[in-house]
């Protein structure tokens, strides 16, 4: 499966790149600065609320993701280094990998073992894998015409497509209720969550996702024509697709799928809206997580010249 993801992620991009510059042709730049231009400053706000909710929650649920794997509390330090890892990994691409990396230099230094750090970034990204499924699916169920209309389906297709969804994400929460043992991945022991933790993990996903989704949902033009709940669908698959594709930030795979389910909204707004999307939940948080990052090394570095020159002392 290895030798194929890369040809996965390279095929995402062709058709990402296929489709802005179908798209891009048609658009009128200066329709994307009246966009920009036009927010409101309350819907910026609205924005930057929306966004600082999302790491707050990042943050909370990193410590017990902490908690989780080590059986240590160390909130303080759990909070810093989600948002840090987070914004950085997702900036580099391949999240998983980068984060991690980042999470393993921040919780060793912490006195986490390699083992432990491993287990937080799996159980970390639990809200996200699990909550988008049950997103996409609840909202095609309840906005079933609206989502047949975005994907170009029809409407039973769109019903059967979010019961079948559906069925995938109650069948995790039976299997959580059932199973005691750890699930071992390459001799790795991963801890089934209890029915609390994963009543948890879901719950924190599903806000985070929805703030998500309001913040790229505030700034789109009127021409969008649908509800917050029925563009949560639309901007789910997108999301998913952008990760899928393993390009930094999803960057153009997003608005790709964006352009193609949202025929409806003039490109040049919809691009408008992205970009403050992108501003607002992916770039202001990155100069904060280099900023912190900076200040860790640092710190860091200040702290092992001490122990140094006491050493030589």
């Amino acid at each position: 499966m290895k030798k194929w993801a890369p040809l996965l992620w390279i095929t995402m991009l062709g058709l990402a790149v296929w489709v802005l510059t179908d798209r891009l042709q048609s658009i009128d730049f200066q329709d994307v600065k009246q966009q920009l231009l036009a927010l409101p400053a309350g819907t910026v706000m609205l924005g930057l609320l929306f966004s600082a909710g999302v790491y707050a929650l990042v943050g909370i649920y990193e410590g017990i993701a902490v908690r989780m794997a080590s059986g240590r509390t160390m909130p303080l330090v759990a909070f810093r280094t989600a948002i840090i890892a987070n914004p950085i990994g997702r900036a580099i691409g391949l999240a998983l990998v980068s984060g991690g990396a980042l999470r393993y230099r921040m919780y060793a230094a912490a006195g986490l073992s390699a083992r432990e750090v491993a287990t937080v970034i799996v159980i970390a990204a639990m809200p996200y894998f699990f909550s988008v499924g049950w997103l996409i699916d609840l909202s095609l169920l309840l906005n079933a015409e609206t989502a047949a209309q975005a994907l170009r389906l029809s409407t039973g297709m769109v019903l059967l497509l979010g019961a079948i969804g559906l069925a995938k994400d109650i069948g995790w929460l039976t299997f959580v209720i059932r199973r005691k043992e750890p699930l071992v991945v390459r001799g790795q022991p991963i801890p089934v969550p209890t029915l609390r933790d994963a009543s948890i993990q879901l719950g924190v996903g599903l806000l985070q996702i929805s703030l998500m989704t309001g913040i790229l949902y505030v700034f789109m033009p009127e021409e969008l024509g649908m509800s917050w709940p029925a563009f949560i669908a639309i901007y789910c698959i997108a999301f998913v697709a952008g990760q899928l594709s393993n390009v930094p930030a999803g960057l153009g795979v997003l608005e790709a799928a964006l352009l193609l389910m949202l025929p409806q909204v003039p490109p040049g707004k919809l691009l408008g809206a992205v970009l403050a999307y992108r501003a607002v939940y992916e770039i202001l948080p990155l100069l904060v997580a280099l900023s912190l990052f900076l200040m860790f090394e640092s710190t860091s570095a200040s702290g092992f010249l001490r122990r140094r020159l006491l050493r030589r002392g």
